[in-house]
């Protein structure tokens, strides 16, 4: 008979030796590690089933400049892996953990930089909503006036029928932005007050100068 929560002890133990080396650290007594990317982070989970002992694993990126909405999805790097007992789950764990700590290594890769960033978002924009949000807010800090301003504009613009009432928060984030295009020090203090916000509400250390040494042309 196996112990009760053995599986989350060995889940435990196979996560910290592949993610503590790569500087990310567990959130409580969870499932859950987090990695400081200073103006995104990076969250892993070894998501619990509802129905069986084991383990699924999530790797995402969290922009922690979005206010709403948020953050694109990326597909599961490993499928589930059930436990059975100690002999035949320990392998397995450590082969999922190992893999997501490759899958971080190459999301921080993919991200080095804010033009980074802006790449990938502007790819995806031919969906109103989100994808558009995010895409606006990175050109803004790129300094692509040229591709904000419409995309700004799209968000100004967009059916409100489609939508819950938060839209209307949402509508009104982005105006506020739009408006300080112009002032690139000032809509960088912008962004940066959502980036320190969520830094606290997820209990990262004051970064004020996130956004300065990212190797990319943000303003200011």
């Amino acid at each position: 008979m196996a112990k009760q929560n053995e599986h989350g002890k060995l889940i435990a133990a196979a996560a910290k030796a592949a993610l503590a080396p790569l500087g990310f650290r567990r959130v409580g007594q969870s499932r859950t590690w987090i990695s400081d990317e200073r103006y995104w982070a990076i969250w892993i989970e070894f998501q619990p089933s509802a129905w069986s002992k084991g383990s699924y694993l999530n790797v995402r990126p969290s922009w922690l400049w979005l206010r709403y909405g948020g953050n694109d999805d990326h597909p599961r790097p490993a499928d589930f892996i059930p436990f059975e007992n100690t002999e035949q789950f320990t392998p397995l764990i450590k082969d999922m953990a190992a893999i997501a700590a490759q899958t971080a290594v190459a999301m921080r890769d993919r991200f080095r930089t804010l033009e980074d960033v802006h790449r990938f978002f502007s790819e995806r924009v031919s969906q109103d909503g989100f994808p558009v949000y995010r895409a606006a807010i990175t050109a803004g800090l790129v300094g692509d006036l040229k591709a904000a301003r419409p995309l700004f504009e799209r968000m100004e613009n967009i059916d409100m029928a489609n939508w819950g009432p938060w839209i209307l928060k949402l509508k009104t984030e982005c105006a506020e932005l739009a408006a300080l295009l112009d002032d690139p020090v000032r809509y960088k203090a912008a962004i940066l007050e959502t980036i320190t916000d969520r830094r606290e509400k997820i209990r990262l250390p004051p970064d004020p100068q996130c956004l300065e040494s990212t190797g990319s042309t943000v303003v200011g």
